[in-house]
């Protein structure tokens, strides 16, 4: 019965998504469309136990890393092609989501997160050994399904609405900096577990070198961005911006690369238990 429940609740949630995206912006707006999308994300992690034990639990885990790199990968794909009047080294991924496309970036971002919240519990158990901390593996699950929960909150949040548009700002900023705290944590844990190879681990810890690479620029502009625009300091941040749509771009696409990668992986690991 609750197996049957699960099944339901997560076909319902799936279809309601797709329906509150499809409504046309002027039948719904901006504020209605993303009041619903934080009812469907409570309504998603109050029955989240009850998908993991009845749904989830049977899958294996890493195909859900599989599903995180087709959905974010094609919803950026498919967002581009319908938004040709967007420059990707021009401006930033959260332009996009105002273009045509931008539903389709979002709805990837919303739904590849989601479905990254039962690939990191996987990850996490796999990572289970003698060696590993028991508290930091749990502190890296911990913090990483923080920075799921935060990357749909980006895509939930979006559009020109000003009060959305800085809570858009301040969630993404909450998934990058967590983002450090997740990979470099899972690196570590990679390293003092056996069963991972240094490539898998040094691909893990290249990404958090590239949030960090991000970041450093990202705090540098919107310092540059307090003073005037007349001043040369604000200048300064204008040119650095130059760099970051293409780097963001390369942040993005990276780390969607990892979840692929990692799932590859996790499942050469469930093929080859020890």
């Amino acid at each position: 019965m609750k197996k049957n429940l699960s099944i339901l609740i997560l076909i319902i949630h799936t279809v309601i998504f797709f329906i509150t995206y499809l409504i046309p912006y002027n039948l719904l707006s901006e504020s209605n469309v993303t009041l619903a999308l934080i009812l469907l994300l409570i309504i998603y992690l109050s029955t989240f136990s009850l998908l993991y034990r009845f749904t989830f639990n049977i899958i294996p885990g890493y195909i859900f890393g599989v599903f995180v790199f087709i959905v974010g990968f094609l919803g950026n794909i498919v967002a581009i092609i319908f938004s040709p009047e967007y420059v990707m080294w021009e401006k930033s991924i959260s332009v996009l989501g105002h273009h045509p496309g931008g539903m389709f970036m979002r709805i990837g971002l919303v739904l590849s997160y989601t479905l990254a919240i039962p690939f990191i519990i996987y990850l996490g158990r796999t990572l289970k050994d003698a060696e590993v901390n028991e508290n930091m593996r749990k502190l890296a699950v911990g913090s990483g399904i923080f920075v799921s929960v935060t990357a749909v909150l980006t895509g939930t949040f979006s559009g020109i609405n000003p009060f959305i548009s800085l809570l858009h700002g301040l969630f993404a900023l909450m998934s990058w900096l967590g983002g450090v705290v997740v990979c470099l944590l899972f690196g570590f844990l990679m390293r003092k577990n056996s069963r991972f190879s240094k490539l898998i681990t040094n691909f893990t810890l290249a990404i958090t070198g590239i949030l960090v690479g991000y970041l450093i620029p990202f705090f540098i502009v919107n310092f540059c961005n307090t003073f005037p625009e007349t001043s040369s300091v604000y200048a300064v941040g204008r040119s650095i911006y130059t760099i970051m749509p293409t780097f963001e771009w390369v942040l993005i696409l990276g780390t969607l690369f990892w979840y692929l990668a990692s799932s590859i992986y996790l499942l050469n690991i469930d093929k080859n238990p020890v």
